[in-house]
């Protein structure tokens, strides 16, 4: 009884996200709380809220485990609130949440606060999903029509298929041919030899 069952999912450690299982830091990783008390690292939930569909507002957030939507601020999931229990559990260097902000698409964050005009010094991370890339326009010509049938990408298909209709025109189309030269169906002569 006191063995665990080898068939129940594992439990997830306090110190990953749940979704792509990576530890939490005080960057990209940190740990951002939902109104459900679910908590997820930060580039997880901007991915989930830059996919959110047209037909939602955008704003609200469902929890990826229970649900329950959560409300995004205008600054995006970077202002979310920060699980200050997780973060307690990072190493100390990694205990001081950094500054996030969206660009867009973009989750940026500060590298160093040396010199906060030059654009090195910033890292970002696009968390778009990503889309299908558009497909390559197909040549013109035949070469172009047969690029665009589906059925001409298996060419063991076509092949059993052009065997299929040449044994038909010769079982179906050759009797035919021979009953309109000859006005019967027996194309062979047969000689009989007369004794």
């Amino acid at each position: 009884p006191g063995s665990p069952n080898p068939t129940s999912p594992k439990p997830t450690s306090p110190v990953e996200c749940s979704i792509c299982f990576n530890t939490y830091d005080n960057t990209f990783k940190t740990p951002k709380l939902l109104q459900c008390s679910h908590v997820f690292c930060l580039e997880c939930v901007a991915r989930l809220s830059t996919g959110l569909p047209s037909n939602q507002p955008e704003d609200q957030l469902p929890c990826p485990f229970c649900r329950q939507l959560t409300s995004i601020p205008l600054e995006g999931a970077p202002a979310l609130e920060t699980s200050k229990e997780l973060l307690a559990t990072l190493p100390p260097e990694l205990q001081q949440e950094k500054v996030l902000w969206m660009e867009g698409t973009k989750l940026c964050c500060r590298q160093s606060s040396e010199d906060p005009e030059n654009p090195d010094s910033c890292i970002s991370i696009d968390v778009a999903m990503s889309k299908p890339e558009a497909p390559e326009a197909p040549p013109a010509g035949l070469a172009g029509r047969l690029s665009r049938c589906d059925m001409c990408d298996d060419w063991k298909r076509i092949v059993l298929l052009s065997a299929l209709i040449i044994i038909l025109f010769c079982i179906i189309l050759w009797p035919v041919q021979c009953a309109l030269k000859t006005g019967n169906l027996r194309c062979f002569t047969r000689t009989v030899a007369m004794s």
